[in-house]
């Protein structure tokens, strides 16, 4: 009965503690829930003028307009986004009747404002674009803009006037001629007007000449079954020119030059908004490969932007695919598992190993030793230091602690573990200060148990390598300073090493032993010593020690690199001077008339030193023949008659034929022929 009587009084209790935690709340639940909020806040506004002292109903009052205020200012914004502004406007302005400075409510009066009057800019704009009025309609979306960045629906405008006005940003011109049938040219130190004369012939391209362009320039051209961009190629190429295009079919030729490159080419402003790399590494990668210079990196964003022409612009691109790449990652599963055994072992008698002895007075007290006293001692006056004992005591101790933890690490990145605890150490300080000194306290904190740092590093092949660096440290004996500073000992065990793992291969490493064993022995001198007999009269303890660390490690490769595609690893870049992704449809560099000139000059003067050489070989090769014939015995035969060819020795030098172009000599500037051989021009 009484255990019954208890339990009903503690469910009764339970109840009545549930019904007073529901109805105990930090102020009184709102009353009249059933009214509107314009009610609800009249109703305690009057019980405040009736009650002005009463900071229950105050409090009441406060929480009930914050209350409201959020509901209508939620209910107000989300009419805004659905486009009601008539009903968002209502509701700010009542937001303002029960709180006039209340700011959110003013900006989104604002806002709607705002946003009504780009509503009726955008339909301007509207009915400007239908009219083909672009040009006004595009003003009208960007004054939208400027207020606005954010805004869809003047971003989706603009990207439709633009389209349909024909104004593209990122992709310029190029050249379509009439058809794609391959063409075949034959000019022969044809005037340069002339050879754009016979290209626009045959393809329907119109080209404007800059001014600079010489009007005497010759050009030797024979084409056969090329195509109309390659044709057109070759002849600005072999003359040192460029292009411009400026629709599809018509094209702006000048000369190659530094100047006229910065005066008629284009450039372009591209930003790279990088994910993986980094953008200061990315922006000294562009400079260095592509020798641009107009390269600004932006650390916060981790962006990238270069101005530089088209064709740099897609090399870059290229460049940043490649190296924009997600690091790879790696679950490290390990097991760390530490065995210990130790061993103790206390057997044999204990003997007492001191005797005593004291004088006492007629009282019983202690006194000192004096001749007199000491001719009194008797047995009752000596005492041993402890009694006779056995110790018959054996301790076996085992302990395995297992750690297996589990890291997620990047690629050449280090993790770390630390299993254990951290021990305090007190160290005081001492510091004079005159005729007295103070001390004070510091705690330093020392890390025992188990430290694992590990630093992986991912291969395409799938496997791993990782440098494991494992520290275990043990807690020793304490000790104590003089001026009462503790210090302990610490045991460690300390290993480095570097592995290869393939994906979801296991490694143990084992071998950190710690071995002790030691004895120790209290015996009776010359008894304790007797064979056999000897452990009657002494008492030995046997310690054992031994403890073993193994580590397995087992990588599971999450993510490895992708490898781009190998049109981003390996492309065109251009030439020693120019960049492009594109190649050269010229095997010639691209040279002036002048230089054309000197060419030709040099390989002339080549084949006349190329025959030069041959016919001295064939002379010395009758000379050798004609010495055998005459049965010389190694004298040298002499030069024949009328022969230009002299003996070559350690101190004469051969003769060479004069190397001229159209009997001129190589030094002067040879005129090109127009009846030169074909090879020669």
């Amino acid at each position: 009965m009484t255990l019954m009587s208890n339990l009903q009084k503690i469910v009764i209790l339970v109840a009545v503690l549930s019904l007073t935690s529901c109805v105990t709340v930090p102020w009184e639940e709102t009353k009249n829930k059933g009214e509107t909020p314009e009610a609800q806040l009249k109703i305690a506004k009057e019980r405040v003028t009736k009650h002005p002292d009463n900071a229950a109903y105050r409090r009441d009052l406060l929480v009930l307009k914050n209350n409201i205020v959020d509901r209508w200012i939620g209910e107000a914004r989300e009419a805004q986004e659905r486009g009601y502004y008539d009903h968002a406007l209502a509701l700010y302005d009542k937001v303002l009747t029960v709180m006039p400075n209340h700011i959110s409510a003013y900006t989104g009066k604002a806002d709607i404002k705002r946003q009504v009057e780009h509503a009726k800019k955008l339909a301007d704009a509207h009915v400007l674009a239908e009219s083909s009025a672009s040009d006004s309609a595009e003003e009208n979306v960007h004054e939208v803009l400027l207020e606005d960045p954010n805004s869809e629906a003047a971003k989706t405008m603009a990207s439709e006037i633009r389209v349909k006005a024909g104004i593209i940003d990122t992709k310029p011109p190029t050249l379509k001629p009439r058809n794609n049938k391959p063409i075949s040219l034959e000019l022969k130190n044809a005037n340069i007007k002339v050879a754009f004369q016979a290209l626009s012939k045959s393809t329907g391209i119109n080209f404007i000449l800059d001014n600079d362009i010489k009007p005497n320039t010759k050009v030797t051209l024979f084409v056969k079954d090329a195509t109309v961009t390659n044709a057109i190629e070759m002849v600005l190429a072999s003359n040192g020119l460029n292009k411009k295009v400026l629709s599809d079919n018509t094209a702006f030729v000048y000369p190659n030059t530094p100047k006229k490159l910065k005066d008629y080419q284009d450039l372009m402003i591209r930003s790279f908004y990088l994910t993986n790399a980094d953008a200061k590494e990315v922006g000294n990668m562009i400079k260095t490969m592509l020798k641009t210079k107009d390269v600004f990196t932006d650390e916060r964003l981790n962006m990238v932007v270069i101005r530089d022409t088209p064709d740099v612009i897609r090399l870059a691109e290229k460049l940043v695919l490649g190296n924009d790449i997600a690091d790879p990652e790696v679950m490290l599963e390990m097991e760390v598992l530490e065995i210990s055994r130790n061993r103790f072992q206390q057997l044999g008698v204990t003997y007492p190993n001191q005797i005593t002895s004291f004088i006492t007075d007629a009282e019983g007290a202690a006194t000192v030793f004096t001749l007199d006293n000491i001719k009194k001692l008797s047995s009752d006056n000596y005492a041993l230091n402890s009694g006779l004992g056995a110790d018959f005591l054996k301790t076996i101790e085992d302990v395995s602690v297992l750690s297996n933890p589990r890291i997620r690490v990047r690629n050449r990145e280090k993790a770390s573990i630390h299993v254990g605890d951290k021990v305090p150490v007190f160290q005081s300080n001492v510091a004079a200060g005159g005729a007295s000194s103070v001390v004070s306290e510091s705690v330093n904190y020392i890390d025992i148990g188990l430290k694992l740092e590990v630093e992986p590093r991912i291969t395409l092949d799938n496997y791993v390598n990782i440098i494991v660096g494992l520290e275990v440290n043990s807690l020793g004996p304490q000790s104590t300073s003089s001026n009462g500073t503790t210090a302990f000992e610490i045991g460690t065990r300390t290993t480095t090493t570097s592995l290869r793992l393939k994906d979801g291969e296991t490694q143990i490493l084992a071998g950190l032993i710690s071995d002790e064993e030691r004895k120790s022995a209290n015996r009776l001198p010359g008894l304790g010593d007797l064979p056999l007999l000897g452990r009657l009269f002494s008492n030995q303890g046997d310690t054992k020690n031994k403890s073993e660390i193994v580590l397995a490690i087992t990588p599971r490769i999450i993510s490895n690199i992708q490898t781009p595609k190998s049109d981003k690893v390996q492309y065109w870049s251009g030439t020693r001077s120019t960049l492009s992704d594109k190649p050269n449809v010229m095997a010639a560099p691209v040279l002036t008339p002048a230089e054309r000139a000197r060419e030709r000059a040099t390989e002339r003067a080549r084949a006349i030193k190329e025959k030069a050489r041959k016919r001295r070989e064939a002379a010395r090769r009758a000379r050798e023949e004609r010495d055998v014939e005459q049965g010389a015995n190694g004298d040298n035969a002499e030069a024949l008659p009328n022969s230009n060819v002299v003996p070559v020795d350690g101190n004469t030098t051969q003769d060479t034929v004069p190397a001229t172009v159209n009997d001129q000599p190589l030094n002067e500037e040879p005129v090109p022929e127009t009846n030169a051989p074909e090879e020669d021009i």
